[in-house]
């Protein structure tokens, strides 16, 4: 939940790849992000979602998903147990398990996670951005460009949510997200030798680069997860169980809705609860 960044590169051409990281690390450099550079092997598969078949809106979407993520999809009878020589490399499969079902898979990598022995062997590479940091704690996740093949070709897929939680994220926020939007722009225009690129934004600030779409995005989502995480509180208390919602996985709802009570300001205007916040509760 929250403004969120996706894109998938494909290419067959090592020199792209290589070209693609130099691009992430320089401009890492430029602005002051802290990187670390991964080359390790792991396993790749297929990744396999199953949906019912009630709602043809539905599953044009995912059609319509996979054309766009991926650069296209396979209709196969059967699942496949190998990977085609050459993508597109989603499938979909109809009526499968049942009449009333479908099912599309796509090409997924089991990292971080080690643990896995399912799949087929490769080898993943890129670098990996650290996002801002406040009261020394990240305020978004990290941007992660990371590369592994399937056969000859090479993918990268993945996203980076950038959503502020607090008053005091906003700024390196907006900053981090429309760094990566730069970078993803770079990347894109860097190579005639991609099979296929996307970014979707849902802050549609990539499209655009219009600043005020970007803030107006945080600002609605912002007060969206709060709103959200503020109706949880309400009912994890009235069931007496004890437990604090969490938003972004650091601040307590449970915590900042207390102050909120104790400041006993009557106009109720504060919909985030920054205000109230803490300094020692980050």
């Amino acid at each position: 939940m929250g403004v969120t960044v996706h894109y998938t590169f494909i290419t067959w051409d090592p020199v792209t790849v290589a070209n693609t990281v130099k691009i992430v690390v320089e401009e890492a450099e430029k602005f002051g992000y802290g990187y670390e550079s991964i080359l390790e092997d792991t396993w790749v598969f297929y990744l396999r979602t199953i949906l019912p078949l009630h709602d043809v809106k539905d599953f044009r979407g995912s059609l319509e998903y996979l054309e766009e993520r991926y650069g296209g999809f396979r209709a196969v009878d059967e699942p496949l147990d190998e990977f085609p020589e050459n993508p597109p490399f989603p499938y979909v499969v109809l009526d499968y398990p049942g009449d009333d079902s479908y099912m599309y898979a796509v090409p997924w990598v089991s990292w971080p996670r080690r643990d896995y022995r399912y799949g087929v062997p490769t080898r993943i590479e890129g670098v990996i951005v650290d996002p801002p940091m406040v009261s020394g704690k990240p305020t978004a996740e990290s941007f992660a460009v990371l590369f592994y093949k399937i056969n000859r070709w090479y993918i990268c897929n993945g996203f980076c949510k950038t959503q502020p939680f607090t008053a005091e994220e906003v700024e390196p926020n907006m900053g981090y997200h429309r760094w990566i939007c730069s970078v993803l722009r770079r990347v894109a225009d860097s190579s005639m030798f991609w099979y296929h690129s996307y970014v979707h934004d849902e802050a549609k600030y990539y499209e655009t680069m219009d600043l005020s779409i970007l803030e107006r995005s945080f600002e609605v989502s912002s007060v969206f997860i709060w709103a959200l995480g503020s109706m949880l509180q309400d009912v994890a208390d009235r069931m007496g169980s004890g437990l604090s919602v969490d938003v972004g996985g650091v601040h307590s709802v449970k915590k900042m809705k207390r102050e909120f009570r104790e400041s006993r300001i009557e106009d109720g205007g504060q919909t985030t609860l920054d205000e109230f916040r803490d300094e020692g509760d980050v």
